[in-house]
């Protein structure tokens, strides 16, 4: 039996900063065109089968920053939040969101000790359940309002364009890292 890593710290950074300045870390800039947008979604979901199959995948580099599979996990769980939070924002006016806590959810789940074959999967599986809903997106539905638990709000494609950075940023930290 593995034995249970320390606990990543939480996130304190609210990330919608990237949405007006984009990112210096990883280099995203916002792209509100939506065939860019889609185009740099599907290489996003499409890059983690690859990074899901290098051989220090359950390795974490430090005891505090997550595993190529633990980042993965992550990225699957973003990928199927933004296709619900979607779907939910074209069918209800202005629904509100709770916070989700991606690290508590990777303690509780022990993605740590995940199958990466399983996972490649799951993405593979979240990635085509949330394009069938981007794809359905017509014009008018990139603007509809949703909020989050403490009030904010954001559109459609603020949700997308947030959720994209998201997944381009975690194959960034994974595509960087150096293991042992």
């Amino acid at each position: 039996m593995q034995t249970e890593p320390a606990r990543v710290p939480g996130e304190t950074r609210d990330w919608t900063f990237v949405l007006e300045s984009g990112c210096r870390e990883c280099g995203w800039e916002s792209v509100p065109d939506v065939g860019r947008l889609r185009e740099a979604w599907d290489r996003a979901v499409g890059a983690w089968s690859g990074l899901l199959a290098r051989p220090d995948v359950a390795e974490r580099p430090s005891p505090t920053v997550w595993s190529p599979l633990e980042y993965g996990a992550h990225s699957r769980d973003m990928i199927r939040l933004l296709g619900l939070r979607v779907a939910s924002m074209v069918a209800q006016r202005d629904p509100g969101f709770a916070n989700w806590d991606g690290d508590l959810a990777n303690v509780v789940r022990r993605d740590w000790a995940g199958d990466p074959l399983d996972l490649s999967a799951d993405i593979e599986l979240a990635g085509a359940q949330t394009a069938a809903v981007l794809d359905a997106l017509t014009p008018a539905d990139l603007d509809r309002p949703g909020h989050r638990g403490d009030g904010v709000g954001f559109s459609v494609l603020g949700l997308w364009q947030y959720v994209e950075h998201d997944v381009s940023h975690h194959v960034f930290d994974v595509r960087r890292m150096r293991i042992g």
